[in-house]
């Protein structure tokens, strides 16, 4: 076979390996219009190469935030930042994504925000539970956390555990809607001695007014909040107990239920990420370590919800 011959079927070959990866692609809804008779016409984007170049012809993403830090809120300048807000944004730039909006709500109105089209995804390191996986698509965990209280230094009600609530007149604070009230409930501490929030900044002040004796919250972020105060401290992170299980907490990215395709794209190339390491390169400065970012690598959304579609 002369050079030319080689060249042309070389060409051929890269040609048909292109042509079923776009194949593909095309295959998760969006991808192309089917007719009556099961034929595909295929649409394109604007022609940039990006897999979301159709779903975000602007090539901007709405995200929802909390104002929790260090997972998910507004910077001094007004952009959005924080461990998922940041790692976020640095998925949706290798997926042709220039621009990313912010909107912020409470805790408990996240899920409600994304199913009422108000973002996107939501951004802001919520917990993978069953609960939430029947309302919305997750990605894969891109990193977990113990739980800690936010007390008085000293921790003068000795508050450790839930449980340390049971046998105390001590008064909880937490988010309305997050895991750490489900928690709170399930160990069976009476209602009078939950007081509810619509976000951190909440809780904080509250603690410093005495109105509550400690409030629940990640880790990171119970560190994060009670490095700004003066005569409170975190208390040893620990794993909440529930019915004899342990309630691991990992936290990752949530969709709505007919955005799968969209879901699968960042999917994949969080898992790029922490394949190569640059999810920890990311995350570090918001205080989470290397263990964080292992534990939730070896982890799928069905791993944390027993099973079925993320």
């Amino acid at each position: 076979m002369d050079l030319n011959a080689k060249t042309a079927t070389r060409t051929l070959a890269l040609l048909a390996v292109l042509a079923l990866a776009l194949a593909a692609c095309g295959g998760g809804g969006g991808g192309g219009d089917t007719s009556a008779d099961g034929t595909t016409a295929e649409t394109t984007g604007d022609g940039d190469g990006s897999p979301l170049a159709e779903r975000f012809p602007d090539g901007v993403v709405r995200i929802g935030i909390a104002n929790e830090v260090p997972y998910g809120y507004e910077g001094e300048d007004g952009e959005p930042t924080g461990e998922a807000p940041e790692l976020g944004k640095a998925i949706l730039a290798e997926l042709g994504i220039t621009e990313v909006e912010a909107t912020v709500v409470e805790f408990g109105s996240l899920i409600p925000g994304l199913l009422a089209d108000q973002y996107d995804m939501i951004a802001a390191g919520m917990f993978i539970n069953p609960e939430r996986a029947e309302q919305v698509l997750f990605s894969d965990p891109d990193y977990c956390a113990d739980t800690s209280f936010a007390v008085a230094e000293g921790n003068p009600k000795g508050i450790e555990t839930f449980e340390s609530f049971l046998d105390s007149d001590a008064i909880l604070g937490v988010l309305g809607g997050a895991v750490e009230e489900t928690y709170a409930i399930e160990t069976g501490i009476p209602d009078a001695q939950i007081s509810r929030f619509g976000d951190t900044p909440s809780l904080v002040d509250a603690l410093v007014a005495g109105r509550i004796d400690a409030f629940a919250l990640t880790g990171p972020t119970v560190q994060a909040q009670v490095g700004e105060l003066d005569g409170f401290e975190a208390t040893e992170g620990f794993i909440p107990v529930i019915d004899g299980e342990e309630q691991l907490g990992c936290g990752a990215f949530a969709f709505r239920p007919d955005d799968q395709e969209f879901r699968d794209i960042f999917n994949a190339k969080l898992k790029e990420f922490q394949a190569d390491g640059r999810v920890l390169e990311i995350i570090e400065p918001f205080g989470f370590s290397q263990a964080a970012v292992d534990a939730a690598a070896g982890l799928t959304v069905d791993d944390l919800i027993g099973g079925g579609d993320g």
